[in-house]
């Protein structure tokens, strides 16, 4: 699969962003967020590039190599979309904390803390609740926190195929979940390429 082509001018779009908010910090993660996308399309010219059926691939076993792009891919997706969180928050929230925040803590009520969401520019906010509610991106996160944060279940099969990783009822091969955490990053993070413009 090629590079992605960004519509237009993305890198011109963020420079301007960054200007006019006067902070080159949100350009910085606007742009990691755009090439942790760029990573996933790399990553499916790699996993398609390998014969998984085998024994071993490069001397690693399959299912070895299976996890590691389940985790890159979901990995990848989650990151891109809170980068640009992070970007948002800074650049129109005049949030100044030490951590990046993600999409996640824009969710997350702490006493004394002000509601950011509140902070967000209406095309923003829109940008984020779409994220939130968007049920791919529910799905690459329970993967993505599965794979990181417990034991999650593996179907293998014999004659052998690819690897399948069930979450709750769903069950994903591997090429599914690159796909999706492809297209989920893709779709959110060129969305918000086209309203920063405006914010």
């Amino acid at each position: 699969m090629p590079p992605f082509d960004w519509p237009g001018d993305p890198v011109e779009t963020i420079r301007q962003f960054e200007t006019r908010h006067s902070n080159p910090e949100v350009g910085a993660l606007l742009l990691f967020g755009m090439w942790t996308v760029d990573s996933l399309y790399y990553l499916q010219d790699l996993d398609a590039s390998h014969d998984l059926s085998q024994t071993t691939v490069a001397g690693h076993r399959p299912d070895v190599v299976e996890v590691a792009h389940s985790r890159w891919a979901t990995g990848a997706c989650i990151t891109a979309l809170d980068l640009c969180v992070a970007a948002l928050a800074r650049a129109t929230c005049a949030y100044k904390g030490k951590r990046e925040l993600a999409v996640s803590d824009l969710y997350i009520k702490r006493k004394g803390v002000p509601d950011l969401r509140a902070l967000l520019p209406s095309q923003a906010l829109q940008w984020v609740e779409a994220v939130n509610a968007d049920p791919r991106y529910i799905q690459i996160k329970a993967v993505r926190n599965a794979l990181t944060h417990a034991r999650v279940l593996r179907h293998f099969t014999l004659p052998r195929r690819r690897l399948e990783i069930q979450i709750r009822n769903d069950r994903l091969d591997v090429p599914s979940v690159i796909r999706h955490a492809t297209v989920v990053g893709t779709t959110h993070v060129s969305k918000l390429l086209t309203i920063l413009p405006g914010l």
